[in-house]
C-alpha cells in the first residue's frame, strides 16, 4: 500500500514563520496521519523561457530563490521535516512522485497572476484535491474584511486606501505561529542540477545591502532595520538613490516570500508603541498598501494586465527597436541619471523605487519603446521580481494601468538634481 501524503507546494513563500499554507498542510497531514512533503518547483517556463527576448530569469533572482529555497530546507529539517526540489513544472513532479505515493491534498497560496492560475488548473484537471490560501497578502478577499468582489475591484489605489484604511475592523490578520510538523519522506529524485548550479552565482560586491536569501536573513535584516529606528524616517529617506538605512530594502525578502506583510505590520505597530509613530512609520504601512493593491489588481485584471494596452484597453505608441533598447538596458543613453541606474541594475539586481520610476519614463517617454520591453527586462534583472507589482507599476507610468492621470512622466534633470545634488550616486556607477 503507497502511503499517503500531503504536498506543501511552495511557490513564492518561502519560510516556515506565518505561512498559512504550510499550517494548513500540517494540519491536514496530522488528521489523516499522513505525511507531510514541502514541495518547491524550478517551473521551465521561469527558469528556461524568454519574452521578448529577454530570459525571464536573471542570476540575481535565480542566486536568492535558491539560497531561500536552501534556507527553507534546513529549517525545515531543523523540525523533522524536509524539502523536495524538482526541475519540472508542478503537475509532473506531482505525477512522479503519485507513482510511489498516494497524493491526498496539495496545499498552496492563491495563484497571484495567470501563469499561476493556469498551473494551479492543471494539477485540478489531473484530479488531484488542491486547498489555495492567501498566503502573502495583508487582508483575506473574499470575506466580511472587502465589501466588493473582484469584478469591482477599486480601478485606483485611493478608492482602494478609502476602504483599507477607513472600514472599522479592517485589519491584518496576527502573523501565525509555526505549528509541529508532521514527518516527511525521502525525495525521490536528486536535487536538480538547474537549483544547485545557481549556488555558484556570487552576491555582486558592489551591492551596497547585500541581501543573501533565506527567513533568517530576511528576520536579520528587519530586526537590524528596527533596533536603528531607521523607520522614523523611513518617509524622508526612501527615495534616495543609495544608503544602507535609506530604505528598508526588505522587498527582496517579501517577493521570495521569506517575510510576511503581516509580520512587517504588525512590527511596525509595535515599533510605534514602543518608539513612537509619526508619519515615517505609517509610510511603510502605506507602501504595504500599495503592494497588496497590486497583488489584488493583478488577480482582477488577470491577463490584461501583460498585453500593451493594458487593463485600461488604451492604445500607447511605442516601438521595438532593439538599438535603443539595447542602449537603455546597459546604460548607454544620453541620460546620466538613467545611465546610473541601469548599470547599478546590471550589476547587482537592485536599483531604489526612484529610479525604477526615472528610467521607466525614460524608456516610454523619450525612447519611445514598448513599456513592456522595460517589464520583461525587470522582470529579468530584478533580485526583488514579483509579478504583481513589477507589471502593475510599469502600466502605472505608461499609464494603461491603475493611474488616473493617464501615466507619469518625470522631468530627469529635477529629479537628477533632487536626489543626487553632489552626483556621487552617478560618479559611484558611471565612473
Amino acid at each position: 500500500m503507497k502511503p499517503e501524503i500531503v504536498v506543501w507546494l511552495v511557490r513564492d513563500s518561502c519560510r516556515i514563520a506565518d505561512n498559512p499554507a504550510l499550517n494548513r498542510a500540517a494540519k491536514i497531514a496530522s488528521e489523516r496521519s499522513a505525511f507531510l512533503v514541502p514541495l518547491a518547483c524550478l517551473e521551465p517556463r521561469r527558469w528556461a523561457d524568454q519574452q521578448f527576448g529577454v530570459p525571464r530569469t536573471g542570476v540575481h533572482w535565480a542566486r536568492f530563490r535558491s539560497e531561500s529555497l536552501q534556507s527553507l530546507r534546513e529549517a525545515l529539517m531543523g523540525l523533522g521535516s524536509h524539502l523536495w526540489v524538482s526541475a519540472e513544472e508542478p503537475v509532473y513532479a506531482l505525477n512522479r512522485a503519485h507513482e510511489s505515493v498516494n497524493i491526498v491534498t496539495v496545499v498552496c497560496d492563491h495563484p497571484l497572476a495567470t501563469e499561476e492560475r493556469l498551473e494551479t488548473a492543471r494539477i485540478e484537471a489531473e484530479g488531484y484535491s488542491v486547498v489555495s490560501l492567501g498566503v502573502d497578502e495583508l487582508f483575506r478577499f473574499r470575506s466580511e474584511q472587502f465589501p466588493f468582489e473582484l469584478d469591482e475591484f477599486p480601478a485606483t489605489f485611493s478608492k482602494f486606501r478609502k476602504v483599507a484604511e477607513k472600514k472599522p475592523g479592517l485589519v491584518p490578520d496576527a502573523p501565525s505561529k509555526v505549528p509541529g510538523l508532521p514527518p516527511c519522506i525521502d525525495q525521490p529524485w536528486p536535487d536538480p542540477v538547474e537549483w544547485t548550479e545557481t549556488f555558484d552565482y556570487a552576491l555582486s560586491p558592489q551591492t551596497e545591502v547585500p541581501t543573501p536569501g533565506g527567513e533568517s536573513q530576511a528576520q536579520a535584516h528587519w530586526r537590524t532595520y528596527l533596533d536603528a529606528e531607521a523607520l522614523s524616517h523611513y518617509k524622508q529617506t526612501r527615495n534616495a538613490f543609495y544608503g544602507p538605512m535609506q530604505s528598508s530594502h526588505l522587498s527582496a525578502w517579501l517577493a521570495h516570500g521569506c517575510i510576511s506583510a503581516r509580520q512587517i505590520w504588525s512590527d511596525t505597530l509595535a515599533y510605534e508603541a514602543q518608539v513612537g509613530a509619526n508619519e515615517s512609520t505609517y509610510w511603510l504601512r502605506f507602501e504595504l498598501l500599495w503592494r497588496e493593491y497590486f497583488r489584488w489588481y493583478s488577480r482582477a485584471s488577470d491577463w490584461t494586465l501583460f498585453r500593451r494596452s493594458g487593463p485600461n484597453d488604451k492604445e500607447l505608441p511605442g516601438d521595438h527597436n532593439m538599438t535603443r533598447f539595447e542602449s537603455w538596458k546597459t546604460g548607454h543613453t544620453d541620460c546620466d541619471i538613467v545611465d546610473a541606474a541601469m548599470r547599478e541594475l546590471h550589476q547587482t539586481g537592485w536599483m531604489s523605487n526612484r529610479a525604477r520610476q526615472l528610467v521607466a519614463s525614460h524608456l516610454i517617454y523619450e525612447l519611445n519603446l514598448d513599456w513592456r520591453l522595460g517589464a520583461s527586462y525587470f522582470e529579468s534583472q530584478l533580485v526583488d521580481f514579483d509579478v504583481a507589482s513589477n507589471w502593475g507599476n510599469w502600466a502605472y507610468i505608461a499609464g494603461v494601468g491603475p493611474d488616473p492621470r493617464g501615466g507619469r512622466i518625470f522631468n530627469l534633470n529635477d529629479q537628477a538634481d533632487r536626489y543626487d545634488p553632489d552626483q556621487s550616486y552617478r560618479r559611484r556607477w558611471l565612473s
